[in-house]
């Protein structure tokens, strides 16, 4: 644990508006939403392949393995609310884009550019919350940005068949959202929480709870596609009708949405690690569950909602130990291996699933799936036990 944040002394530039960074991501991830029914569904018009599409839709990830590597050297010798609002308006112009053009080589092009954007923004986000919050409100704080996001997200992709589902509607609903996302930027004043020096190692030291942080990170990006993409297979493969198949993710949102503030509540209370141990357990018996359902679509629903309450609570209570543990520079550069990290398995996990469900039918998302849960559950055991007080649990 680092003993001073190199942080700026300004009370201003420390200080943090959680409403108008709620207000702010809850715009950006209602773009995301939007645009993965907007981008996907165009491209099946396209008479584009099914790899075609699965390709496109990994543009983000690998613009997020690109440049997030990139952020502790951007927070340290940039103008973080400028960077913030020319990554964003990288998105918006990207995204006009894709209703001028219809090739879709270019496509690829432009989904790199409008993912990269949007992505690095939520990591200079996150790292604005995760720095300025304080300790004692820490999971708190995190809990509410992984709820926002996931309101937006599940907005954004139920409000883009109002406004039109194809062409300039579509265009100018996400453009309109990235927009909205910036004036709101404009109205604070100070961004976040700049470093005068640069880290005493590239890499802080992986040991003990931040270990456990980057393999959270990991996993979790390696299980993001199965709510969001292929579950709703699952469900048709396992005999449920498709209009109850396609309410799967957004039971798991709801449960993410429903949980993860008090879950981040707890662990300020009780300690992030043994909350994390508690979530991943529960995650893995939901998933080890999940084929005793058979094609019961009302208990599938439950079952999501159940998942996404223990699963979507990861993400946020490993960010959040992250700040237990670092400040100033090498918090800046843990969290940029942690976006990392994340990026890598949000890239590798759609094909990993994939080919569990090729190779031994619809249960093989089901293997794939606990063996994730396991593999952090045996990260959290080996801290636990590495521990040698019996107070490391509650760090």
């Amino acid at each position: 644990m680092v003993s001073k944040p190199e942080t700026t002394a300004s009370p201003q530039q420390r200080a943090l508006n959680l409403p108008l960074l709620a207000g702010v991501t809850v715009l950006l991830s209602a773009a995301i939403g939007a645009s993965y029914v907007f981008i996907d569904l165009s491209l099946n018009r396209m008479g584009a392949s099914a790899t075609s599409i699965g390709m496109n839709a990994a543009m983000p990830a690998l613009g997020w393995l690109l440049a997030t590597p990139f952020l502790p050297w951007l927070v340290r010798r940039a103008n973080t609310r400028g960077v913030l609002l020319a990554l964003l308006v990288t998105a918006a112009l990207a995204a006009t884009g894709f209703a001028a053009l219809t090739d879709q080589r270019a496509w690829l092009t432009l989904r790199f550019l409008f993912g990269s954007g949007l992505g690095v923004a939520f990591r200079l986000i996150e790292y604005w919350i995760s720095a300025a919050s304080p300790a004692a409100r820490r999971g708190r704080n995190a809990g509410i940005y992984a709820a926002v996001f996931c309101a937006g997200a599940a907005g954004g992709a139920g409000i883009l068949p109002l406004a039109g589902a194809e062409g300039w509607p579509a265009v100018s609903l996400i453009v309109g959202l990235i927009c909205g996302a910036m004036l709101l930027l404009a109205c604070q004043r100070s961004g976040p929480p700049a470093i005068l020096a640069a880290p005493q190692r590239a890499v802080p030291r992986l040991g003990g709870p931040a270990m456990v942080a980057i393999v959270t990170a990991g996993i979790i990006g390696l299980l993001e596609a199965v709510p969001y993409t292929m579950m709703p297979v699952y469900a048709v493969r396992m005999g449920i009708a498709e209009d109850w198949a396609a309410w799967t993710t957004s039971a798991f949102l709801a449960g993410q949405m429903l949980l993860v503030v008090p879950m981040g509540m707890l662990a300020d209370r009780l300690g992030k690690l043994g909350l994390l141990a508690v979530g991943a357990l529960a995650g893995l018996l939901v998933a080890l569950g999940l084929p005793a359902l058979d094609n019961r679509a009302e208990a599938l629903l439950f079952a999501m909602l159940a998942w996404g309450g223990s699963a979507g609570c990861l993400y946020a209570l490993a960010l959040a130990m992250l700040a237990d543990h670092f400040a100033g520079a090498e918090l800046a550069a843990i969290n940029a291996v942690f976006g990392t990290v994340y990026a890598a398995g949000a890239l590798f996990g759609p094909l990993l699933h994939g080919m569990a469900m090729d190779w031994h039918g619809p249960r093989g998302l089901i293997e794939s799936s606990a063996l994730l849960f396991l593999i952090l559950l045996a990260a959290i055991a080996w801290r636990g036990l590495g521990a040698r007080r019996l107070d490391g649990w509650a760090t």
